[in-house]
């Protein structure tokens, strides 16, 4: 049986020239790949079947395909077996294709920068599309945080899946993406995490700042998931690599600055007349 014919919004107004189309049609399917109704690895079909599908030019699928391969999400195999597939692209190349738009790049620390600037975004746009299902996903990998909190890379893993997922309720799926996209910038492989000794100084602290963060969406509050978020990023403002903790004060120096608090106070020196010359 045919698939039906798809037409790409706007189509039918003949405003749309080549290359707009291709860039229409290689977002629809890059959507239907990353929302998972075309699975990873499912083959797409011929560029027959393909132009048929959504009632396309050659040239149009063309550009499309070209596009889909250069961000990643489409493959093409040769041989028996072989065509188009559906693929979903590593974190590394999502990011160094959004790099390789400025000329200047960009390092871990200023993909950092950016996506802790978006927290306040994304977590007020997902306390306002929570559901029920979304905050029960969320309670339970704080239930796994807590579990780690003795393990700073396992515990750093569960964070970071947090907020991966509060990302993933972002109705702004574009606010959502982009902060996914940096946030795996800090898991170049399974297994690994690039590891900030400052922000994983006192786990016990930040757990304690996650819950209040998951409470506030829960709770639809815009102003308390605000303050939340400001108080969770309170704790990653120190930049240098010392514990978050006073220094203690020596023994001989506290017993010292005590007996010279202890002493009266000298009376202030008398001052002698002048002598009367003769």
């Amino acid at each position: 049986m045919e698939p039906p014919r798809r037409t790409l919004p706007g189509a039918r107004f003949g405003e749309y020239t080549v290359t707009s189309r291709a860039a229409a049609l290689a977002d629809e399917i890059e959507g239907a790949i990353v929302a998972g109704t075309i699975p990873e690895g499912e083959r797409l079909g011929t560029k027959d079947d393909l132009r048929r599908q959504y009632d396309v030019a050659y040239g149009t699928l063309n550009e499309a395909l070209r596009i889909l391969q250069q961000r990643g999400f489409v493959k093409s195999r040769t041989g028996p077996g072989g065509g188009l597939f559906a693929s979903v692209p590593t974190a590394s190349l999502r990011l160094s294709q959004l790099l390789s738009g400025f000329p200047e790049g960009g390092t871990l620390a200023d993909c950092a920068a950016v996506r802790h600037a978006l927290e306040e975004p994304v977590t007020v746009d997902a306390t306002r599309s929570r559901s029920r299902a979304d905050v029960t996903d969320l309670r339970a990998i704080l239930a796994a945080m807590e579990e780690k909190v003795r393990d700073p890379a396992a515990y750093l893993h569960e964070n970071w899946r947090l907020h991966r997922r509060v990302a993933e309720m972002c109705r702004n799926r574009v606010l959502g993406n982009l902060y996914v996209t940096l946030l795996d910038a800090n898991e170049p492989g399974p297994g690994i995490a690039v590891v900030d000794r400052v922000r994983s100084a006192d786990n016990a602290e930040n757990l304690a700042a996650h819950y209040e963060l998951v409470d506030a969406i829960a709770s639809g509050d815009e102003a308390r998931a605000r303050g939340a978020v400001a108080a969770h990023e309170a704790f990653f403002a120190p930049v240098s690599d010392k514990p978050i903790v006073p220094r203690p004060v020596k023994k001989r120096r506290r017993a010292a600055t005590a007996a010279a608090a202890a002493r009266p106070p000298r009376a202030p020196a008398r001052r002698r007349a002048p002598s009367s010359g003769r």
